[in-house]
């Protein structure tokens, strides 16, 4: 790793390797914990109120005595992890864990690329896998960095005595790009709350030179209330209407009753199982115009992820207690005392309306002058039109796409490299 970086920072590499007395204990606990009685809302409304009683039961079996995480562990341990000290303006020091690709070549473009909420490093394995099929370590063209978020995963948390914003988390990870060697330059990549990060970086630090995105959550902006959209863009955002309308009551339980949900979720895998599926669950007539009732997706996905998939993002948070310790964000998004000033009549309205604030992506104090990429993906939560994220910063590159949803790394990992490989070959230029 250190042959072709020139790292400032201290790092040691890391190994996923959990002690079996834990993954015992979780198993232990999923077989213990009860499911609760049968509801006409669980067990005969089509998914319309959440998870299934059916699904979480094969959910429970499946967690308590099938799924794997050691296999889980294998995978990742097939690319570099790193744990990096990061030391903070005020002199506090940060572990930060990241998984990558380090390549041999002096002309390699430094990328970063930031997970959100419920996500993890994990949502970029297929990502990283992509790259490893495609490419060696001698002709690689990008040194690929994906951390986990402060208080995510392998990460260490934000400080308990102060308030986190993702300002902080953003400065962080830029630190942590320098202290690796990448001060002369690097790119960004994000999606959810990752996106905002990514944002933050690119407007706020000069070494951040591109961004590229797969979110940019706003609402109509009125320099582009007049331009005509797409069809596919128009049905989109008929699906988003609806998920705000139905599916965004876990945004102001976040933001509002953090502490609380925090213990709640704590106390039972079940119950983080239950939690982590249950805003991405909705029946279909909801949300699709074919009118099979009863049959299930994900609306922020296109195809629903398998079993072990879910099964392998909840185990991380759970033996890591990543819910509790990365749930700040949502307090920035909804009710923020620390990003804008809200009058109180604007706290009154957000409140009513169901939290449907967008932060970052559409405030001016985050436009971005540098060159902006925009990926689109139909089953996105918040699918914005082309037009709408032009207005947020020199948006020059951008793509839309028939199959994906909200985890684009996850989801179409092939099509995600593609974008962001066509993209950078358009604006780096030779250094």
């Amino acid at each position: 790793m250190v042959s072709y970086t020139q790292f400032t920072l201290e790092t040691r590499a890391f190994r996923l390797s959990t002690p079996p007395e834990a993954l015992q204990e979780l198993r232990d606990l999923v077989r213990l914990s009860k499911l609760g009685p049968r509801t006409y809302e669980n067990s005969y409304a089509g998914g319309k109120y959440g998870v299934e009683y059916e699904w979480m039961a094969e959910a429970k079996e499946r967690w308590a005595d099938g799924f794997d995480w050691t296999a889980v562990e294998a995978r990742v341990n097939e690319f570099p992890n790193i744990k990096a000290k990061v030391v903070d303006d005020d002199g506090a020091t940060y572990s930060i864990h990241f998984i990558g690709l380090f390549s041999q070549r002096k002309d390699a473009i430094p990328l970063m690329c930031i997970h959100g909420w419920p996500g993890s490093f994990l949502e970029f394995i297929g990502f990283l896998s992509a790259l490893k099929a495609k490419y060696t370590s001698e002709n690689l063209p990008y040194h690929v960095i994906v951390p986990s978020l402060p208080g995510y995963g392998f990460s260490d948390s934000p400080p308990v005595d102060r308030d986190w914003t993702l300002q902080d988390s953003a400065r962080l990870l830029h630190k942590l790009m320098e202290g690796m060697g990448f001060e002369g330059g690097y790119a960004v990549q994000g999606g959810d709350i990752g996106s905002y990060t990514a944002r933050i970086m690119a407007r706020t630090y000069d070494s951040c030179k591109v961004l590229h995105l797969n979110f940019c959550a706003m609402t109509c902006p009125e320099e582009a209330a007049d331009t005509p959209l797409e069809a596919y863009e128009r049905e989109a955002l008929e699906r988003s209407d609806k998920f705000v309308k139905f599916g965004t009551a876990y945004v102001m339980e976040h933001a509002t009753r953090t502490a609380t949900i925090g213990f709640v979720l704590s106390s039972s895998p079940l119950a983080l199982l239950a939690w982590y599926f249950n805003p991405l669950h909705v029946d279909r007539l909801i949300t699709d115009k074919l009118g099979r009732i009863g049959e299930k997706f994900l609306t922020w996905t296109h195809e629903t992820p398998s079993m072990d998939e879910i099964l392998a993002s909840v185990t991380l948070y759970w033996l890591t207690q990543t819910f509790p310790r990365g749930v700040y964000p949502y307090r920035q998004e909804v009710i923020d005392d620390t990003h804008g000033s809200m009058t109180d009549a604007e706290c009154r309205r957000v409140i009513k309306d169901g939290a449907k604030r967008y932060m970052f992506h559409p405030d001016p104090k985050y436009y971005c002058e540098k060159p902006m990429g925009y990926s689109w993906f139909p089953y996105e939560i918040v699918p914005v039109p082309k037009a709408w994220a032009a207005t947020t910063g020199n948006l020059v590159w951008y793509r839309s796409h028939e199959k994906g949803g909200h985890f684009a790394a996850l989801e179409q990992p092939e099509a995600l490299l593609d974008d962001v490989e066509e993209f950078l070959k358009q604006v780096w230029g030779p250094k």
